[in-house]
């Protein structure tokens, strides 16, 4: 498993949570995690000065009795073990920021966050996280259940494609009877008609090519040992994130893995752009989005962009 140290959790006090933490407890034991940070980010509290003045600690309070609600659900809900290097914040104000220095300051490894099935604006949070923090983000729908028999990986055979894959042959080999997919999705140009071949026929085409570079792209990766197959998708709806998120709908992996940003030239997927529809658009199937630690794209430009 790739090195956990330092997972940040995010919780919002609901059942999402519970999910979550079921997740967490099997990440954070086989990955022997040393810290575990649950965050919470409360609405800025606009009491008046008046009402302050008569309840001086009506924030503070506020705030410790957030507090207390998640420490009680991580004390039913995980091992000793985790709850001993367990650890509790409560932000008051905007989340993206907030977070985003948290994992600045304190080197974090991972962010954990639940996704609700009927959830209210489109994954910005998600979104915004994946762009612009310096580590991975593993997005956990409510309701799902861990399970690391089968992986998919999306992949245009690009640097963020092999991170992406890299990620899931290291968590197959910590487990036993674990099968990774590697889908690749590849588009028919719009003038193929001048080559003189018909659609079908330049399909084959574009497969045959596709094929190559699957070749070309898995000879730099240590694969060795891992139960791996590879999918080809043909996008015919100029819309690469509908036939993944088909094929995940039809085969139901345990998770999909994705870089966080990339592009091929002879494939449709776009894993940057595409990568935020996927997020935006699956809200059931656990989601593990890679980036390597460190490599981020800065806390100022997130907040130019809210």
């Amino acid at each position: 498993m790739p090195v956990r140290d330092k997972i940040l959790v995010l919780m919002d006090t609901s059942d999402a949570d519970k999910t979550l933490l079921k997740f967490l407890e099997i990440i954070a034991t086989s990955s022997e995690t040393k810290e575990i940070h649950f965050f919470n980010s409360i609405s800025e509290m606009k009491i008046p000065e008046g009402v302050l003045k008569d309840f001086p600690e009506i924030k503070e309070k506020s705030i410790e009795d957030r507090k207390s609600k998640i420490q009680t659900l991580v004390k039913n809900s995980l091992s000793q073990k985790l709850i001993d290097i367990s650890q509790y914040h409560v932000r008051e104000g905007a989340p993206s920021k907030s977070i985003l220095k948290f994992v600045e300051k304190n080197d974090i490894d991972l962010i954990m966050m639940g996704r609700h099935k009927s959830f209210v604006g489109g994954g910005i949070l998600s979104n915004r996280l994946a762009r612009r923090a310096a580590c991975s983000l593993f997005i956990i729908p409510e309701q799902a259940k861990p399970n690391v028999n089968f992986l998919h990986v999306p992949c245009d055979f690009s640097k963020h494609s092999k991170i992406a894959m890299e990620e899931a042959i290291r968590v197959a080999r910590k487990y036993k009877d674990v099968r990774i997919v590697c889908q690749n999705v590849f588009t028919v140009p719009g003038g193929y008609h001048y080559s003189g071949k018909t659609y079908e026929e330049f399909a084959e085409v574009m497969r045959a090519n596709a094929e190559r570079d699957y070749k070309k792209f898995m000879s730099e990766i240590d694969h060795e040992g891992v139960n791996l197959e590879v999918v080809y998708s043909l996008d015919t709806n100029d819309n690469p994130v509908t036939d993944i998120i088909d094929f995940a709908h039809e085969h139901n992996p345990g998770t999909i893995f994705i870089g966080v940003k990339g592009r091929s030239s002879t494939t449709a997927l776009f894993i940057g752009s595409r990568a935020e529809q996927l997020i935006q658009y699956n809200s059931d199937i656990p989601m593990m989005v890679v980036r390597p630690k460190g490599q981020n794209s800065g806390i100022l430009d997130l907040i130019k962009e809210i």
